[in-house]
Order: structure tokens, then C-alpha cells, then sequence
């Protein structure tokens, strides 16, 4: 995944119930010191994520696929 890429957030996992579905722009894509890639995407629109809105998360490349409108 690179920079400027439309993602997806898993429906799957610990923050799928807050994140599941949502759509961003990759803005960033780091490694981390083991290795594993991680992503700063900006939500298309803001999610709501207990009493407040994220506009951007940090979360780990395996919790994204890539989204393909056509």
C-alpha cells in the first residue's frame, strides 16, 4: 500500500465496530522496528469513535485492503 491509495478498513477485528468499512487516503507508510508496515490514513469522513471524531487513525497495513471502485 502506498501513499494515496484508497483503503478499507477490515469489518474484522478489535476496531472493526468503530472503523469496519470506512474509507481513507493513505498519507503515510512507515515500518516499524519488527518489520510490520503501518498506515496514517485520513477517513473520507470522520468516524465516530466513542464520544469523539477521528478525522486520521494510525493502524497496522493488515487491517486495510485496498479499494477498487471499478
Amino acid at each position: 500500500m502506498d501513499v494515496g491509495n484508497i483503503v478499507m478498513f477490515k469489518p474484522e477485528g478489535t476496531y472493526a465496530k468503530w472503523f469496519g468499512g470506512q474509507l481513507g487516503t493513505v498519507e503515510s507508510a512507515r515500518y516499524n522496528k519488527k518489520g510490520e508496515l503501518y498506515l496514517r490514513v485520513r477517513w473520507m469522513s470522520p468516524v465516530k469513535y466513542h464520544d469523539k471524531y477521528a478525522s486520521f487513525s494510525h493502524f497496522a497495513a493488515t487491517n486495510f485492503v485496498l479499494f477498487d471502485n471499478e
